[in-house]
């Protein structure tokens, strides 16, 4: 009976915040391991950038194990992760535009 517990908690939940992870891992790697065409100027950016990603996947990955743990259904869970990154993505352009 606990077997068939212990299962049921290990059985992968793939959601929002895990592909933006996942996702921004990929890119920080790509930019880590790509080919070095920028000027010297833009190889500071680009390890800058790096950073960037790396500190995202990680927020993203504290926070969806956050969420998990107080909304134990999948599709709510869904619901309130796509609305935190479509909150995030129109404060990040909200920003943009009114600073630059």
């Amino acid at each position: 009976m606990e077997e068939k517990k212990i299962q049921k908690n290990l059985i992968l939940k793939l959601t929002p915040l895990n592909i933006v992870t996942s996702g921004c891992l990929v890119l920080a790697l790509l930019m880590f391991f790509g080919p070095d065409k920028e000027l010297p100027v833009q190889k500071g950016v680009n390890g800058m950038l790096i950073g960037l990603c790396v500190l995202t996947a990680i927020i993203a990955f504290i926070s969806d194990l956050i969420f998990r743990k107080f909304i134990p259904l999948l599709s709510k869970l869904w619901i309130v992760e796509c609305a935190l990154i479509v909150f995030t993505v129109v404060l990040m352009i909200i920003l943009k535009v009114t600073l630059g």
